[in-house]
Protein backbone atom coordinates (compact mmCIF):
# COMPACT_ATOMS: atom_id res chain seq x y z
CA UNK A 1 0.00 0.00 0.00
CA UNK A 2 1.15 3.12 -0.94
CA UNK A 3 2.42 5.90 2.04
CA UNK A 4 0.17 8.59 2.46
CA UNK A 5 2.38 10.81 4.46
CA UNK A 6 5.95 11.10 4.57
CA UNK A 7 8.22 9.57 7.23
CA UNK A 8 8.47 12.00 10.62
CA UNK A 9 12.06 12.83 10.04
CA UNK A 10 14.68 12.63 12.81
CA UNK A 11 16.19 15.69 15.21
CA UNK A 12 18.49 18.06 13.05
CA UNK A 13 22.20 16.65 13.54
CA UNK A 14 24.21 19.82 15.33
CA UNK A 15 25.99 22.02 12.71
CA UNK A 16 28.34 20.83 10.22
CA UNK A 17 31.89 20.38 11.67
CA UNK A 18 30.88 19.22 14.94
CA UNK A 19 31.84 16.03 16.29
CA UNK A 20 30.13 15.20 19.96
CA UNK A 21 27.66 12.22 17.62
CA UNK A 22 30.23 11.17 15.57
CA UNK A 23 30.51 7.45 17.52
CA UNK A 24 31.10 4.29 15.03
CA UNK A 25 26.88 3.49 14.55
CA UNK A 26 26.78 7.10 13.29
CA UNK A 27 29.71 7.11 11.01
CA UNK A 28 28.62 3.30 9.42
CA UNK A 29 25.14 4.85 9.03
CA UNK A 30 26.24 7.54 7.87
CA UNK A 31 28.51 6.13 5.00
CA UNK A 32 25.68 3.28 4.60
CA UNK A 33 23.31 6.08 3.75
CA UNK A 34 25.89 7.54 1.67
CA UNK A 35 26.14 4.43 -0.50
CA UNK A 36 22.65 4.13 -1.35
CA UNK A 37 22.54 7.88 -2.73
CA UNK A 38 25.48 7.21 -5.05
CA UNK A 39 24.34 3.77 -5.99
CA UNK A 40 20.79 5.50 -7.11
CA UNK A 41 23.25 7.12 -9.90
CA UNK A 42 25.03 3.87 -10.83
CA UNK A 43 22.35 2.03 -10.87
CA UNK A 44 19.96 4.41 -12.97
CA UNK A 45 22.81 5.02 -15.79
CA UNK A 46 23.79 1.58 -16.32
CA UNK A 47 20.26 0.94 -16.32
CA UNK A 48 20.15 -1.62 -13.72
CA UNK A 49 16.59 -1.31 -12.70
CA UNK A 50 16.14 -3.93 -10.33
CA UNK A 51 18.93 -3.11 -8.21
CA UNK A 52 17.71 0.14 -8.37
CA UNK A 53 14.69 -0.87 -7.36
CA UNK A 54 15.90 -2.30 -3.96
CA UNK A 55 16.93 0.93 -2.67
CA UNK A 56 13.73 1.71 -2.01
CA UNK A 57 11.24 0.54 0.19
CA UNK A 58 8.15 -0.75 -0.95
CA UNK A 59 5.84 2.02 -0.25
CA UNK A 60 8.41 4.74 -1.53
CA UNK A 61 7.50 8.25 -2.90
CA UNK A 62 9.68 10.12 -5.46
CA UNK A 63 8.67 13.78 -5.79
CA UNK A 64 9.58 16.29 -8.60
CA UNK A 65 9.65 19.85 -7.95
CA UNK A 66 9.29 21.04 -10.78
CA UNK A 67 8.09 18.00 -13.13
CA UNK A 68 9.97 17.29 -16.34
CA UNK A 69 7.65 17.59 -19.05
CA UNK A 70 5.73 14.73 -19.90
CA UNK A 71 6.63 13.36 -16.11
CA UNK A 72 3.63 13.29 -13.39
CA UNK A 73 4.79 15.27 -10.58
CA UNK A 74 5.23 12.04 -7.91
CA UNK A 75 5.66 8.66 -8.16
CA UNK A 76 4.71 6.36 -5.47
CA UNK A 77 5.61 2.94 -5.02
CA UNK A 78 8.78 0.93 -5.69
CA UNK A 79 7.20 -0.89 -8.27
CA UNK A 80 5.88 2.76 -10.22
CA UNK A 81 8.96 4.42 -9.20
CA UNK A 82 11.00 1.73 -10.80
CA UNK A 83 8.28 1.95 -14.04
CA UNK A 84 8.96 5.66 -13.70
CA UNK A 85 12.48 5.72 -14.27
CA UNK A 86 13.08 3.06 -16.22
CA UNK A 87 10.76 5.05 -19.11
CA UNK A 88 12.45 7.99 -18.49
CA UNK A 89 15.82 6.04 -18.92
CA UNK A 90 14.50 4.34 -22.33
CA UNK A 91 12.80 7.97 -23.53
CA UNK A 92 16.48 9.52 -23.44
CA UNK A 93 18.61 6.29 -24.48
CA UNK A 94 16.22 5.05 -27.68
CA UNK A 95 14.76 8.53 -28.23
CA UNK A 96 17.72 10.99 -28.00
CA UNK A 97 20.60 8.82 -27.77
CA UNK A 98 21.47 10.32 -24.70
CA UNK A 99 22.96 8.40 -21.78
CA UNK A 100 22.63 10.15 -18.67
CA UNK A 101 25.54 10.61 -16.07
CA UNK A 102 24.20 11.22 -13.09
CA UNK A 103 26.99 13.69 -10.87
CA UNK A 104 25.45 13.47 -7.44
CA UNK A 105 28.15 15.21 -4.45
CA UNK A 106 27.79 17.07 -1.51
CA UNK A 107 25.76 14.96 0.18
CA UNK A 108 24.78 15.59 4.43
CA UNK A 109 22.76 13.37 6.80
CA UNK A 110 21.31 16.50 8.57
CA UNK A 111 19.21 13.98 10.28
CA UNK A 112 19.55 10.72 12.05
CA UNK A 113 18.60 8.57 15.29
CA UNK A 114 20.01 5.52 14.43
CA UNK A 115 16.56 3.84 12.59
CA UNK A 116 15.27 6.91 10.42
CA UNK A 117 17.69 9.85 8.31
CA UNK A 118 17.45 12.77 6.02
CA UNK A 119 19.94 13.14 3.68
CA UNK A 120 20.62 16.51 1.56
CA UNK A 121 22.78 16.10 -1.96
CA UNK A 122 23.41 18.18 -5.03
CA UNK A 123 22.98 16.75 -8.41
CA UNK A 124 24.42 17.83 -12.03
CA UNK A 125 23.24 15.56 -14.72
CA UNK A 126 25.14 15.07 -18.26
CA UNK A 127 24.32 13.35 -21.22
CA UNK A 128 26.88 11.36 -23.36
CA UNK A 129 25.30 11.72 -26.85
CA UNK A 130 25.64 8.80 -29.67
CA UNK A 131 27.40 11.30 -31.86
CA UNK A 132 30.33 11.39 -28.69
CA UNK A 133 29.25 14.88 -27.45
CA UNK A 134 28.12 15.79 -24.29
CA UNK A 135 25.69 18.47 -22.55
CA UNK A 136 24.62 19.37 -19.56
CA UNK A 137 21.03 18.60 -18.66
CA UNK A 138 20.13 19.82 -15.11
CA UNK A 139 20.87 20.15 -12.10
CA UNK A 140 19.06 20.59 -8.47
CA UNK A 141 19.13 18.54 -5.14
CA UNK A 142 17.64 15.59 -3.26
CA UNK A 143 15.88 16.22 -0.36
CA UNK A 144 16.09 12.00 0.52
CA UNK A 145 14.53 10.58 3.82
CA UNK A 146 15.67 6.93 4.63
CA UNK A 147 14.38 3.77 6.58
CA UNK A 148 16.66 1.21 8.37
CA UNK A 149 15.18 -2.12 8.22
CA UNK A 150 17.82 -4.22 10.08
CA UNK A 151 20.89 -3.45 9.33
CA UNK A 152 20.38 -2.26 5.62
CA UNK A 153 19.12 1.84 4.81
CA UNK A 154 16.47 2.38 2.09
CA UNK A 155 14.75 5.91 0.40
CA UNK A 156 11.40 6.37 1.70
CA UNK A 157 10.66 9.67 0.19
CA UNK A 158 12.83 10.88 -2.51
CA UNK A 159 12.64 14.76 -3.77
CA UNK A 160 14.17 16.12 -6.56
CA UNK A 161 14.44 19.62 -6.72
CA UNK A 162 15.14 20.89 -10.25
CA UNK A 163 14.80 25.14 -9.59
CA UNK A 164 15.07 26.12 -5.90
CA UNK A 165 17.22 24.45 -3.45
CA UNK A 166 15.21 23.74 -0.02
CA UNK A 167 16.60 25.47 3.53
CA UNK A 168 17.74 22.77 6.26
CA UNK A 169 15.33 23.76 9.09
CA UNK A 170 14.90 22.42 12.63
CA UNK A 171 11.01 21.34 11.73
CA UNK A 172 10.37 20.55 7.96
CA UNK A 173 7.74 22.33 7.09
CA UNK A 174 5.23 21.11 4.50
CA UNK A 175 5.24 22.84 1.55
CA UNK A 176 7.81 24.00 -1.54
CA UNK A 177 10.44 24.28 1.30
CA UNK A 178 9.66 21.20 3.08
CA UNK A 179 9.82 17.70 3.39
CA UNK A 180 8.56 15.18 0.03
Amino acid sequence: MPRTTAPTPAPLLPAPGSTGHLDAAFLADRAAIQDVIAAYSLYYDSGDFEALGDLFTEDASFTFTPAPEGFPPSVTTRERIVFAMAALYRHHTETRGAHQRHLTGNTVVVRSDGNTAEARSLLSVTFALDDGSHEIGRSGSYVDLLEKDGDRWRIASRHLWLRDLPRVTATPPDGPEGRA
